[in-house]
């Protein structure tokens, strides 16, 4: 602030003490008698500080200042000296007030307090003034540098500074209340500045480096708040920060304190899952072996069968073992470390052993069906089949539908060449399932071998009923048939093949032959007719018709199949002069030569074809010839 020259003790904006007051009217005589004595007054201390200066006694003894020694305030209603050149660090929401100035000098007048930076004139005041509001353009979020000069009649006769900056208070609120996250993240890093140890402080900058994905800034303020003391809350935030960084080994270390803080078995849980997937089973299980002593002892023995059961997954059987019997040396009250001991013992090969294992589970658990079933195997490995036996069939004692013991004990029982006990057990499982096709045919197989081929027709006849195209149900049924000596059913069943396997020669040869083998010549025409409808361009069905027609001695009929077979096989001079001879024997010598022509174009050199054809010719020109005339000789 500027001053104004000639004003006698300070100017606007200054604080000021001086020794006159204002001016009043006098009489010429009293001012004239005021100024004799200010004189005086002024020669006698000029004289004095003269001889004064000769003893070296100006500093401690002059009349006026020379230098400040102190300014006196009130700062928040508490006294605050400020020497020479100092600085004091004051809040924007501070009060201050200038109360004295202090100088080396007897009489102060003339001093006062300027400065360039802030209207000062308010701190003069009572009750002084809130900083702040000296500035009210002012955000401070730059520390604001304020320097206050003392003056003695416009001459320097020393300073200090006032620095205004926020404090972490504000730059809390200021957090508060803003909307944007980058500038309360920049107001809660100045606030922490401001006050490194505030745990609250440090818990809002973590969440919101979290919010915006800055993970490591988040865990380095959530392990300083860790450090200074456990909590769920912080440990939980942590290893959310570690896992998405992943840090497995420093996750996995916030899981050992949150067992402790917590002690729950979802905490537990979650543990076990994460390390599990986060390391193999081998690392797992050295991890836990490391750090069992520091989980909670509520959990130990989940710890222990963890351990045993990743040894398993890692086929260590030998550490799967030993953890196993750790386990239950250590009275961990559950039937099933007997059951994975003795899996493990079976997986090392020590049969018996874990044989034992399984008795001693299952004497605790007997309608554990599976591991009954399990051990009955055991038995048969190792040729114990009365053991398995006996075992299966006190399964089926007390589950009438164990499906799984009756198919066990059958191959049992097939060992042990006991075919009634084998048609029994399918019949029980022919009860629980009477439409399986499996059970149906292996018993029906069975009572073939015992000769009741009764049972056996009945059960794959089921099977044939349900299945028009099953083919080995009925080959079986026709060597049933052809047992029993039961035309009706064989032939049927030798027809259903051949409409089953069309393209097989040998189930069509098998009709023909039973046709033949009983001489129904008759019966094969009418049945290889019905086939030739729907296969009219069948060799074979022809052949078999050919010859049904010949042993009836039906020419007519024989011809019909002649002329497929010649169609179908137009090489094959054979049905060409079977032909002819049966055309001749009929009268129709036209016919008859042109099959034998057609020979002799397929091959000129058939002598005994040319000999038929000039023959047939012979007889077809007497036949034509005028009557009266004589046919050629």
């Amino acid at each position: 602030m500027n001053s104004k020259r000639g004003y006698p003790y300070g100017s606007p904006g200054s604080f000021h003490h001086g020794g006159g007051g204002k001016e009043k009217k006098q009489r010429s005589s009293h001012r004239l008698l005021i100024i004799v004595i200010f004189a005086l007054v002024f020669a006698l201390g000029t004289a004095f500080a003269f001889f004064m200066t000769m003893d070296r006694g100006l500093s401690s003894l002059t009349i006026f200042p020379t230098k400040l020694i102190a300014l006196h305030f009130q700062h928040n209603g508490q006294e605050l000296l400020l020497l020479p050149d100092s600085q004091v660090i004051v809040n924007p929401r501070d009060s201050l007030q200038l109360v004295r100035i202090r100088t080396d000098g007897w009489l102060s007048w003339g001093t006062r307090v300027v400065s360039s930076d802030v209207d000062v004139k308010p701190i003069s005041k009572k009750p002084g003034v809130i900083i702040k509001d000296l500035f009210p353009q002012e955000s401070f979020e730059t520390p604001k540098l304020v320097e206050l000069r003392v003056l003695l009649w416009n001459r320097p006769i020393g300073k200090v500074s006032l620095l205004v900056q926020l404090d972490y208070k504000d730059w809390l609120h200021r957090a508060n209340t803003s909307a944007d996250i980058d500038k309360r993240i920049a107001y809660l890093e100045k606030a922490l500045h401001d006050n490194s140890s505030n745990i609250l402080l440090k818990a809002q900058l973590a969440g919101l480096y979290f919010d915006i994905k800055h993970y490591r800034d988040s865990a380095r303020l959530y392990e300083e708040i860790d450090k200074s003391g456990k909590s769920r809350n912080i440990s939980e935030k942590l290893l959310l920060a570690y896992q998405i960084m992943n840090k497995t080994d420093e996750a996995l270390g916030v899981y050992l304190d949150l067992l402790k803080l917590t002690e729950e078995q979802q905490m537990f849980s979650d543990f076990l899952a994460y390390l599990k997937k986060k390391k193999t089973s081998d690392q797992a299980g050295k991890f836990l072996e490391k750090y069992e002593h520091e989980i909670p002892h509520s959990f130990r023995s989940q710890v222990l069968v963890e351990i045993a059961q990743l040894a398993g997954e890692g086929k260590d059987w030998q550490k799967a073992a030993s953890a196993w019997e750790r386990a239950e040396k250590a009275g961990v009250m559950d039937s099933n470390v007997q059951y994975n001991l003795a899996v493990t013992l079976l997986r090392e090969g020590k049969t018996d052993e874990a044989v034992a294992e399984f008795e001693k589970y299952l004497g605790k658990n007997s309608n554990d069906a599976k591991t009954w079933a399990l051990l009955a195997d055991l038995y048969e490995r190792k040729g114990n089949h009365a053991q398995a036996k006996a075992i299966y069939e006190s399964m089926v004692q007390k589950n009438p539908r164990n499906k799984e013991a009756f198919i066990s004990l059958i191959p049992i029982l097939e060992k042990l060449k006991d075919k009634t006990g084998q048609i029994a057990n399918y019949e029980k499982l022919l009860q629980i399932e009477p439409n399986n096709r499996k059970y149906l045919f292996n018993a029906a197989m069975l009572y073939i071998d015992e000769k009741k081929y009764d049972r056996a027709q009945a059960h794959l006849q089921t099977i044939a009923s349900m299945d028009p195209r099953d083919v080995e149900s009925r080959k079986q049924l026709l060597i049933i048939f052809q047992k029993l000596r039961n035309d009706k059913g064989e032939i049927q069943v030798r027809q259903e093949l051949v409409k089953l396997e069309p393209q097989n020669p040998a189930t069509m040869d098998s009709v023909y032959k039973y046709y033949e083998d009983r001489k129904d010549y008759k019966g094969m025409q009418a049945y290889f007719h019905g086939v030739a409808e729907h296969n009219p361009d069948s060799s074979s069905v022809h052949k078999y018709l050919l010859q049904a027609a010949t042993k009836l001695g039906d020419k007519k009929s024989a011809l019909h199949e002649l002329e497929h077979l010649i169609r179908l096989q137009p090489k094959e001079k054979k049905y060409y002069r079977l032909a002819a001879y049966l055309y001749e024997e009929s009268g129709k010598y036209a016919e008859a030569s042109k099959k034998l022509e057609a020979i002799l174009k397929m091959d000129f050199k058939d002598q005994k074809a040319r000999e038929d054809y000039e023959r047939v010719k012979i007889e077809q020109l007497r036949k034509t010839a005028p009557p009266g005339k004589q046919n050629p000789s």
